[in-house]
This record gives C-alpha cells, structure tokens and sequence, in this order.
C-alpha cells in the first residue's frame, strides 16, 4: 500500500512547494449546517483544494490529495482522491484528533469551509453530498468512520461507486470529520428517538447520523 505523508513530511512538502491553502472548516451537527448555510459567499483562508501531492510517492494519475484542517487552521490529515473503474478510491491518514474512539467522516456539499461561520464552524460546507436525495447511510457522501487510536492518529482505505471523481468535481465538495461517532442510521425499530413519531430513527438521524460537531474540512475545489 501506498503510504501517505506523516505530519513532518506532510508540512515540509507544502512549505517547500509554496502552496496556498485554502480553509475548509466543520463544526455543528450537519442538520443544522444545512439550515444555517450563509447566503454570502466565504472565501476559505486555510484547507487545500485537491493539488497538494504526499511526498511518500508519486500521486497515482487522476488523483488529488485535500488537506484537512481542524477549528484552530492546524493541518490533522489528508485525503487522497483516486479514480478506480468507475469509483473513487479513498485513501486517508490522520493525526491530532480525539484518542481512542470512532469519529464521522463525510464529504459534504459545498467546497467552503469557514471556522468561524454563524452556523457552527464548518456549518458553510453544507449538508452531506446527497444527489440522490436519499436517508442518511445511503448518502452518496456518507463514507466509514475513523477508528481513532490511542495516539489521535486514523488511517482510512475505501471505495465507493457511489460518485466518481469528475462528479465530485462538477460543484466541488468538502471533506469533514466529525466530533461523534456516526450511527449510519442503524436505529432498529425496537429504538425510539426522542422526539419521533414512531419507533426509529428521528429526522436529525436520517439527516447526519448524529456525528456531531464538525472538527476538520478540507476543499476539493469546482473544476
């Protein structure tokens, strides 16, 4: 397997190439991100648009790497983007995140992400990326949670047929980490929500799973 960049690596190939990032924050429960999305435009300061390549090898052809960023502009991992037959091959490595447990980690809507936004930070990244307007779980945005060592640090390998590279570009997307774990929906009908009208899951879960807070974004830039 295809190593991706440690922390050091990951810094010294940036400040080497003199790359400008581009923020992409998270933060409020997904719910909430899509009614309180600004109507004005934010112009991310910090987070990468897809071009920064890991210095642990060369990038396979068609792939882009986005650089996530936390609440506070540190850089907690990167993400690499591969076309494979039809799908997409998700290639992560993380660091600096909360230890020893599961966090949610979905690609959202809208390639903005502002820290510090009315909504909740990251809350301008939108809802998850949903083009088939379907339930949480079946989102063509929603990806595996990270299981978060000891140490803070996550890797993540995985593939979906459910966008292609090219579709992810047409509008541009953001990559998030969640605070929480995410339930994918799972509430067998034995459960009720607080607040639901029949045993199952409630509105907030078929909408986000319940992942929580934003922590991390990065971009992958409308091209």
């Amino acid at each position: 397997m295809r190593r991706l960049p440690t922390r050091t690596a990951l810094a010294a190939a940036l400040a080497a190439a003199g790359l400008t990032l581009v923020m992409s924050g998270c933060g409020a429960d997904d719910d909430q991100a899509s009614a309180a999305t600004p109507t004005t435009s934010v112009t991310p300061t910090t987070g990468v648009t897809g071009s920064a390549q890991p210095t642990s090898g060369g990038a396979a052809a068609g792939s882009v790497d986005v650089v996530l960023r936390d609440v506070g502009g540190a850089v907690v991992g990167v993400v690499r983007l591969t076309p494979a037959a039809g799908a997409v091959r998700v290639e992560g490595r993380f660091h600096g995140l909360t230890p020893g447990g599961y966090h949610g980690f979905h690609i959202h809507q809208k390639p903005i992400c502002d820290p510090k936004a009315p909504g909740g930070a990251f809350s301008t990244a939108g809802a998850h990326y949903n083009p088939g307007g379907t339930h949480h779980g079946e989102h063509a945005g929603d990806l595996p949670p990270l299981l978060v060592d000891k140490d803070g640090t996550a890797e993540i390998i995985t593939q979906s047929d459910r966008f292609t590279l090219d579709d992810l570009r047409k509008g541009g997307v953001a990559l998030i980490v969640h605070a929480e774990p995410d339930n994918l929906a799972h509430i067998p009908d034995r459960y009720q929500a607080s607040g639901a009208p029949s045993p199952g899951p409630d509105e907030k879960t078929n909408a986000t799973g319940d992942a929580g807070d934003r922590i991390a974004c990065g971009v992958l830039a409308k091209s």
